[in-house]
């Protein structure tokens, strides 16, 4: 296979069999509770990949309830989210997502690069 081709083709993995469907995926109706905390700064320091830099000791945990995603139906699922910034920018790190459905897990991962896991 030459680069151009994988270029072309690149979109999940694994390459030449991808687990998620390359569809134009909508969330609606979606239903958020959000719980803010604090904890250890030196904890989240050790969990969070270098080069990103943790730029406080709140951490967000979040429940979502997905009714109608299409590709996927309905499933539900919740993350820690931690506050970090990168060259300057600032963003937040999925620590982790437990969701209850496999095909938004395959596709969260591969597509767009989540930490999901079933739960």
């Amino acid at each position: 296979m030459k680069i151009a081709e994988i270029k072309n083709r690149a979109f999940a993995m694994p390459l030449t069999s991808p687990s998620a469907l390359q569809i134009d995926y909508k969330f609606k109706n979606r239903e958020y509770l959000i719980i803010s905390y604090e904890t250890d700064y030196a904890a989240l320091v050790a969990a969070v990949p270098e080069p990103l830099k943790v730029t406080s000791n709140i951490v967000k945990f979040e429940f979502m309830r997905m009714p109608d995603a299409y590709g996927f139906g309905s499933f539900t699922e919740a993350g820690q989210v931690i506050e970090v910034e990168f060259e300057g920018r600032k963003g937040t790190y999925s620590h982790m997502m437990f969701l209850d459905n496999l095909a938004p897990i395959a596709a969260g991962r591969e597509i767009w690069g989540f930490p999901k896991k079933i739960c």
